[in-house]
């Protein structure tokens, strides 16, 4: 249950491979939005070749264009095991979003077999062995290509919510707090995909500034704020 930040340091997936084996990389997208979930996402190999292979595909996402990250998604589900869980803006509220990040990552080792887990960011607590990387998305093609599948399905989600409510425009923002996106909550008020307790959105509830059905939100949330 090793908790190390490794900074400053080129670091290769192959270390950790010939160290203990069969590994799991995770990562996740969406920590920051105002509204949606947060996608967690877990890649698993088991031999050298796979690592290799992986190697030649994996980024962190945030150095891919949306065309080039969709293509290495495509490649990464269709050749190695993964898995991917999503927390919900309810559960983001009532554990806060760390909590619920780390639960989502829970849940998806435990759809994989067992392996030494290699986790981008820090702090995280589990009860399985585990290494947490400052930046592990760019150092380690394995977190690279969890982030690629996190970014993804959860840029997937947002573009199929706003389908739904297309007058958020959350296939350009994908729910983060960008100028336009404040000036359409203002507007048309705010719904359960969207996280109370994440300011803006908290302060102008709880100033009775915004459009809102409480039978929406969990009733805990709404009395943690005070408005219920």
């Amino acid at each position: 249950m090793k908790n190390s930040s490794v900074k400053d340091e080129t670091i290769f997936d192959l270390k950790y491979f010939k160290k203990y084996g069969s590994i799991i990389g995770l990562d996740e997208a969406g920590r920051g939005p105002l509204a949606g979930p947060v996608f967690a996402a877990a890649v698993y190999v088991e031999n050298e070749n796979e690592l290799k292979a992986l190697k030649r595909i994996g980024a962190d996402s945030k150095t891919l264009s949306e065309k080039e990250r969709e293509k290495r998604y495509n490649e990464i589900i269709k050749n190695f095991k993964y898995s991917y869980y999503a927390a919900s803006s309810e559960l983001i509220d009532e554990m806060n979003i760390f909590k619920a990040t780390q639960y989502a990552m829970k849940k998806c080792v435990e759809q994989l077999n067992s392996g030494y887990c290699l986790i981008d960011g820090k702090n995280f607590h589990f009860s399985f062995p585990f290494e947490c990387i400052v930046k592990g998305d760019s150092k380690l093609s394995l977190i690279g290509a969890a982030s690629i599948i996190a970014k993804v399905l959860r840029d997937k989600y947002m573009i199929k919510l706003s389908e739904k409510y297309p007058e958020y425009l959350f296939y350009k923002h994908k729910g983060y707090p960008t100028k336009e996106h404040v000036e359409k909550i203002k507007k048309y008020g705010i719904f359960n995909e969207y996280r109370l307790t994440f300011n803006p959105v908290k302060s102008m509830i709880i100033n009775n500034e915004i459009q809102y059905n409480k039978n929406d939100f969990s009733k805990n949330t709404l009395m943690k704020l005070g408005v219920l």
